[in-house]
């Protein structure tokens, strides 16, 4: 490989680096201010809300950080194919998030706690807006994810001020979630806007049949998307239908600490995704070497990061509580190497998606969310909080084992180990 290649890569890894290590760092300042301000208690029914917008979200992103990511990739040299699929995703997402507004309406018509709390989940919609107007998607697929570091830090910024300047005491909890999607739509705007400038893009008026097009080639991406949140997030709402919000409270603080390492993943993987769909396509010989080289350092340095997690657990709470009960240390333990288990399938399940291989991807995610479903509801109600994170195990063990399994039996396993070609 290159030594200009390699340098794009850091360049890419160290932005969403510092991306990501915001969204780390942001909960290590924000959350101890506001659980301190509000209540774990009232933290518990924030998690819920943001656990609905995440599954809003997820239908508005529509598997477009997947699916338009790969074919700008594809794409990424034709000024023309790349203009088309920008303003295309842009009109489709626009599309979806009325369509989403629309059935948050429904929700709070329909679903007492929710009605209960409408003005938490109106306001938090802002959420869905501001997830829906970035494309990272777009400088992902053409290798470029430094130029939106500065927007994204910027409208964290601002949740930050805007946070310790209005959520002083109970009640205000209602402003968390509009806090955080107002960044988000700053960010997006100002990205948009850079897009067009930095890569000269053409205008371009997307039809009906252009946005259907679309829509048919995202819809497994986003069941499998929604799977992946259902597994990840439906654990907070099964726990608070057999405990209440303190306890819900106390768990969302180590879930949060664990999604806040499992990021780190989510860097790698959008990193090194648009050169595996390249390989993909040049051999297998190509594709197995990059992942030796970049893929098996990166494990090791993520299993001695869980491990620091690991054994500074009660420091780690302690930050967050200002005290050190035992349940949420020993959940953050329970938790601490999942990440490990989850970066055993980015390898498959690249590769998979990079052969168009979705129905596979979505039918192992499919089958994770009934096994997550099922051993949630059968040891939360048994353990409580300590079987909802037996259940994550659980589910991502499932995961993994069946992504590279379904590897195994398309032939594609030499993708990923030498040894096989």
């Amino acid at each position: 490989m290159g030594e200009n290649y390699k340098k794009r890569l850091f360049s890419n890894f160290a932005a969403l680096s510092v991306i990501q290590g915001a969204n780390f760092v942001l909960p290590v300042i924000v959350m101890p201010f506001v659980i301190r301000n509000i209540g774990a208690d009232r933290f518990g029914l924030v998690s819920v809300a943001q656990v609905v917008m995440i599954f809003l979200s997820a239908v508005s992103d529509y598997g477009f950080n997947l699916t338009a990511t790969r074919d700008i990739a594809l794409y990424k040299d034709d000024l023309e194919k790349t203009s088309r699929i920008f303003f295309v995703v842009l009109a489709s997402k626009l599309i979806l998030c009325i369509g989403t507004f629309v059935l948050l309406l429904g929700l709070i018509q329909f679903v007492p706690f929710i009605r209960n709390n409408s003005v938490l989940y109106l306001l938090g919609f802002t959420y869905v807006i501001g997830q829906s107007s970035l494309v990272g998607w777009f400088f992902q697929g053409m290798e470029k994810m430094q130029y939106i570091t500065a927007s994204t830090l910027f409208a964290r910024l601002i949740f930050v001020i805007l946070v310790f300047a209005f959520i002083r005491q109970r009640g205000d909890e209602v402003y968390f979630l509009l806090f955080l999607g107002a960044g988000n739509i700053i960010a997006g705007v100002f990205s948009i806007l850079l897009a067009l400038k930095m890569f000269k893009l053409k205008i371009f008026r997307p039809s009906w049949s252009d946005i259907a097009a679309e829509m048919r080639e995202g819809w497994q991406v986003t069941l499998s998307n929604l799977s992946i949140n259902a597994y990840l997030y439906i654990n907070v709402i099964i726990l608070r239908a057999f405990t209440n919000d303190l306890i819900v409270g106390y768990y969302s603080i180590a879930e949060k600490i664990f999604l806040a390492v499992r990021q780190i993943l989510g860097v790698f993987s959008q990193v090194i995704y648009p050169r595996v769909c390249q390989l993909a396509v040049e051999g297998k010989r190509q594709a197995s070497g990059f992942f030796k080289e970049f893929y098996l350092p990166f494990l090791l340095l993520l299993t001695l990061g869980c491990a620091v997690v690991f054994f500074f657990s009660p420091l780690i709470i302690h930050v967050f509580l200002n005290s050190r009960p035992d349940m949420p240390v020993l959940l953050l333990r329970i938790l601490a190497f999942v990440p490990v288990i989850v970066c055993l399938n980015i390898p498959a399940y690249q590769v998979l998606l990079a052969f168009n291989q979705k129905k596979s991807y979505l039918r192992i995610l499919a089958s994770a969310t009934v096994v997550n479903l099922a051993a949630n509801l059968l040891l939360c109600s048994a353990w409580g909080p300590i079987g909802t994170a037996l259940s994550i195990i659980i589910t991502e063990l499932f995961v993994t084992v069946g992504l590279n399994w379904e590897l195994y039996n398309k032939n594609l396993s030499a993708y990923i180990n030498p040894g096989r070609i």
